[in-house]
């Protein structure tokens, strides 16, 4: 993320009162709050966005992960001014969308991604001792260096060896297994979709849930009512 959106990011979370996620960016929250909703604590995971142009980007190689992540967040976006004031993009208004108001564009994403998904699941789930004996050669017993080179960093060290059925190593089997998790692991890489944007068409129709002042307290409103009417 640029320093500017991580600048713009850090404003949203002070306006809203949450907890900011520095590492974020590698796969964690943006941000989070907690309250008590019906005699419950609960966290709430925050998606923030900020924008100065008409849509909002989102992330690089989005794939079923992001849309399941997606799937359990608030979204808090900030529209921002172009020109600058001070010497940075001034806020202009924000708005709050809880996961039912995001899921028609998340279900849209899925559903461009997800065939794709799926041919590669099914792909995976069909090699078989042949193709593993084309791939790793023909062995009654792998070792952990075969395993290394199928795999490559995707486990550590200690996930290697709980996965170890032999003593010394992998039956054939196992690293057939091993083989298909490869195949599925980069098969959803090529299947992901480079930043999706949310379009202004989409955003358009909450325009008058625009948040300009009380921003802490509004987050926590629309919150509670959603808690409530989805029955979590």
């Amino acid at each position: 993320m640029a320093v500017q959106d991580d600048s713009r990011e850090q404003e949203l979370c002070n306006l809203f009162n949450l907890v900011w996620d520095p590492d974020h960016a590698r796969g964690g929250e943006d941000a989070w709050f907690e309250m008590t909703v019906n005699g419950k604590k609960v966290r709430v995971a925050v998606e923030v966005k900020s924008t100065t142009n008409v849509s909002i980007s989102t992330a690089r190689d989005v794939g079923m992960k992001h849309i399941r992540k997606w799937r359990g967040k608030i979204w808090v976006i900030g529209y921002y001014s172009a020109e600058a004031s001070r010497g940075k993009p001034r806020l202009v208004s924000t708005l709050c969308l809880t996961p039912d108001e995001m899921e028609p564009w998340i279900a849209q994403v899925e559903g461009y991604i997800g065939t794709d998904f799926q041919i590669g699941e099914l792909a995976a789930k069909k090699m078989t001792r042949a193709d593993l004996s084309v791939i790793c050669g023909e062995k009654k017993v792998y070792s952990l260096e075969d395993a290394k080179r199928l795999y490559k960093k995707q486990w550590k060290l200690e996930e290697y060896r709980n996965a170890m059925d032999h003593a010394d190593g992998y039956s054939p089997e196992r690293m057939l297994e091993i083989l298909r998790q490869r195949a599925q692991y980069l098969m959803d890489r090529g299947a992901t979709l480079n930043n999706p944007h949310i379009p202004k068409s989409f955003l358009k129709r909450f325009g008058d849930q625009l948040i300009t002042h009380e921003h802490a307290s509004r987050i926590r409103e629309k919150f509670a009512a959603y808690f409530k009417d989805a029955r979590h």
